[in-house]
C-alpha cells in the first residue's frame, strides 16, 4: 500500500466533523472511525478550488479491479446515509471506502474485508463537480 494519500479542504472539514458526531452517537463502526481518522490526519491536504484533484475525493465514481478475481466494479464514495451497496454507493465508514480516500489511479490498495485481506486495484476515476 502506498503512502501518501490527499484529502480536499472540503472533504477533510466534513470528514472530521462526521467522525466527531459518529464518535458522540457510539456507532458500531468505530473500529472504521479510528481507520478513517488516521488516514485523514496523514493525508495531505489540498484546495480544490486552486487544483482539480486527481485522486477519490467523496462522490467519486471509482473503477476497480479486485486483484484476486480479476472481477472488476464501479463504486461511488459517499457518506454514510446514501450508502447503498446494490447501487454501488459504498460509505466512507466501509472498510473497502475508508481505504479508497486519497488514492490515485493506478494504485493497489489492500484492505480488511470480512474473509481476509483483499488487494484491489484503482483503473480509474471519474471526479464529481465541487459544489460551489
Amino acid at each position: 500500500m502506498e503512502n501518501n494519500i490527499n484529502i480536499t479542504e472540503d472533504d477533510y472539514t466534513r470528514l472530521c466533523n462526521l467522525i466527531k458526531s459518529e464518535k458522540d452517537g457510539h456507532t458500531t463502526e468505530m473500529n472504521n472511525l479510528v481507520y478513517l481518522g488516521s488516514e485523514i490526519k496523514r493525508a495531505r491536504r489540498i484546495n480544490s478550488k486552486k487544483n482539480l484533484p486527481d485522486f477519490i475525493t467523496m462522490n467519486s465514481m471509482v473503477e476497480l479491479i479486485d486483484l484476486d478475481t480479476k472481477r472488476e466494479m464501479k463504486v461511488r464514495l459517499v457518506y454514510p446515509k446514501d450508502a447503498d451497496f446494490k447501487k454501488g454507493n459504498i460509505s466512507v465508514l466501509s472498510m473497502l471506502g475508508s481505504a479508497l480516500l486519497g488514492y490515485k489511479a493506478g494504485s493497489i490498495i489492500s484492505f480488511n474485508a470480512p474473509r481476509g485481506v483483499k488487494k484491489v486495484k484503482i483503473k480509474n476515476i471519474v471526479y464529481p463537480e465541487e459544489k460551489k
